[in-house]
C-alpha cells in the first residue's frame, strides 16, 4: 500500500473512532477546506471560516463550539500574529492556515481537524494570549516606524475577539462580507 493510501487509512481509522458529533464537525470542517478553502486559494479569511463553521455547526447540527481569537507563530522569530480557530470538546480545528497568500513569507500550514493534522505543512504555534517576547517584537515594530500597522492588526484583534463572543455581531459579519461570500453562500457550497 502506497504512502497516500496509508494515511487515508490511517484517517478514515481515526474517523470512525469519533463521537457522532465529532464525525460531524469533521465532516463540516474537510468540506470547508474541500469545496470552499482550497479550489477558491481563499487566504486571509481565518476569522471569517471559524466563525462560519461556528455557526454552520450549530444552526444546522446544534454543535456547540468556541471560535477563538489569539495568535500563532510561525517559529523562526517572537512575532505573533492574530489568528482564529476553531475548538470542539477542547480540541483545535484549523482550516484557513493551510492555504496562504504569500508562502515565500508566511508557508502554508497544517490543516487540524480535532487536533488531527489531516495534510502536513508548516507547524505553527498557537496561543490564546500575547506572550511578552511577542510584545516586545510589537514595541520593536512600532519603533521602526510601523505603529500605524501594528495598531491596525492590535484593533482588529481587539475587535474579533469581542465579536467572536456574540452570535449576531458573527452572524453581521458573515453577511456583511464584501465579496459576497456571505454565510448562505458558503453553506450552498459545502453542502453540494
Amino acid at each position: 500500500m502506497g504512502e497516500a493510501k496509508q494515511k487515508a487509512a490511517a484517517i478514515a481509522k481515526w474517523r470512525d473512532g469519533l463521537s457522532d458529533e465529532a464525525k460531524i464537525v469533521n465532516d463540516a470542517a474537510q468540506a470547508l477546506f474541500d469545496k470552499f478553502i482550497k479550489p477558491r486559494h481563499v487566504t486571509g479569511m481565518c476569522y471569517h471560516s471559524v466563525f462560519f463553521l461556528h455557526e454552520f455547526l450549530k444552526d444546522r447540527h446544534g454543535i456547540i463550539t468556541v471560535p477563538i481569537v489569539g495568535y500563532v507563530n510561525d517559529g523562526t522569530d517572537d512575532i505573533m500574529i492574530s489568528h482564529a480557530w476553531l475548538e470542539y470538546e477542547g480540541k483545535k480545528t484549523d482550516v484557513s492556515l493551510a492555504v496562504t497568500a504569500r508562502p515565500d513569507v508566511s508557508p502554508a500550514g497544517e490543516l487540524i481537524i480535532l487536533d488531527r493534522v489531516v495534510k502536513g505543512g508548516h507547524k505553527y504555534f498557537y496561543h490564546r494570549e500575547m506572550t511578552t517576547a511577542g510584545l516586545l517584537q510589537l514595541q520593536k515594530m512600532r519603533m521602526n516606524g510601523q505603529q500605524a500597522l501594528v495598531d491596525h492588526k492590535m484593533e482588529e484583534h481587539s475587535l474579533m475577539t469581542a465579536r467572536s463572543t456574540q452570535t449576531e455581531l458573527i452572524r453581521s459579519y458573515l453577511d456583511g462580507e464584501p465579496n459576497g461570500l456571505t454565510y448562505e453562500k458558503i453553506v450552498v457550497l459545502i453542502e453540494s
